[in-house]
């Protein structure tokens, strides 16, 4: 892996990390699914990487708990759905509102799976719980992305296209393979 990607997705990674911090104070209102979105949209399947370091710091600041071992598989699925669904709605953000609206909404249900090994009866209550919480995490996904997606992902594409002129593609990355189809 070159330099120039590690720092890139070090950057990213502490981006990520500072608008969750800077945000913990709003119940359910977060970045976090819009920039993994937007990441994953402009630099493709690095943002894996970054999910891994967004991850880890949140172990660090937190500690480790169940909630924990979900982020393990919630973001990457995120990372994965936006990989997915990138060629088909292109740049349409409305329709990425959606998408991340819905995230939202299955977010706790996400969580709620690794309950089932636990006990059933967990499972379902963290899930009833928790659909008042998803509600609110569901429409604040999507007004978030409604208004703020399209300015963001221009701003990433422009500065994405700048890092990658510095001194030809990153041949490691689909950063400009996935921009020409």
């Amino acid at each position: 892996m070159s330099i120039k990607r590690i720092v890139r997705i070090a950057l990213l990674s502490a981006i990520l990390y500072v608008c969750k911090v800077a945000l913990e104070w709003l119940p359910n209102v977060e970045l976090v699914s819009f920039l993994i979105i937007l990441f994953t949209l402009t630099v493709g399947v690095d943002t894996f990487y970054v999910t891994l370091i967004f991850n880890t710091l949140e172990l660090i600041q937190w500690g480790f708990g169940t909630w924990w071992i979900s982020y393990m598989y919630v973001w990457p699925l995120l990372v994965v759905i936006t990989l997915l669904l990138r060629r088909i709605i292109k740049e349409e953000f409305l329709i990425w509102a959606v998408v991340s609206g819905c995230f939202g909404l299955i977010f706790g249900t996400l969580f709620s799976v690794l309950y089932l090994f636990i006990d059933v009866k967990l499972a379902w209550s963290y899930f009833i719980a928790g659909l008042p919480w998803d509600a609110w995490h569901a429409v604040a996904n999507f007004a978030v992305m409604l208004i703020a997606g399209k300015p963001i992902y221009k701003l990433l594409l422009k500065v994405n296209r700048l890092w990658v002129a510095q001194d030809g593609p990153d041949r490691n990355n689909d950063d400009e393979k996935g921009k020409k189809d």
